[in-house]
């Protein structure tokens, strides 16, 4: 299933208090020095050959925004406020590229092993609905299977859905969905799972 279609069967689906938001992916790619005593790895096929001593290295996720944004933006932004910060656990960081891309648009985002979605105060069991019945579309859709799987990690085990006390999912557990200080700050409701 193409992304069109996925984000039209989302907008036919609405429920009252429910919004699909964009979705950005988010790519993160740059080189840095080996740590000492480390394993050098050969490079990969089609990356640009490194000195010595230099490896390639990468993060990735997705990000929600309330309202369509330019993407070269976001990845200024991320340039100006999140590189610098992430840079200081990496050893000599350079050759920095941020890609922003707008993946799809829906009403729950995914984390590592978790959803979340913009707080706009609905009750509890609205969450509740609203995210199972976003599982439910993710399950039954032509995704392939490696597709559903990054989509949902786990999530269509209801028994694993939990909220947190601290902001912390590895921490105390409290009922889905969160609401935790943490999540409240952000103005998001998260399911863990």
């Amino acid at each position: 299933m193409n992304t069109i279609t996925l984000d039209a069967k989302v907008l036919a689906e609405l429920r009252e208090g429910e919004k699909a938001y964009p979705i950005y992916g988010v790519k993160v790619r740059w080189s840095e020095t080996y740590p000492p005593g480390a394993e050098q790895r050969m490079f990969r096929a089609g990356d640009p050959p490194l000195p010595e001593g230099r490896f390639w290295n990468s993060a990735g996720w997705d990000s929600m925004e309330k309202e369509d944004r330019d993407p070269e933006v976001i990845a200024a932004e991320l340039m100006r406020d999140w590189w610098p910060k992430y840079t200081a656990k990496l050893l000599e960081p350079a050759d920095v590229t941020i890609t922003v891309t707008l993946k799809r648009r829906d009403v729950w985002c995914d984390g590592w092993f978790s959803h979340y979605t913009f707080d706009v105060g609905m009750s509890d069991a609205d969450v509740i609905a609203s995210f199972e019945r976003y599982v439910e579309r993710i399950l039954y859709s032509d995704l392939s299977e490696n597709e559903r799987g990054s989509l949902l990690m786990g999530a269509e085990d209801q028994w694993r859905w939990h909220g947190c006390v601290d902001g912390n999912p590895q921490g105390e557990r409290t009922e889905a969905p969160c609401r935790c200080p943490k999540c409240k700050d952000q103005g998001l409701v998260r399911i863990d799972h």
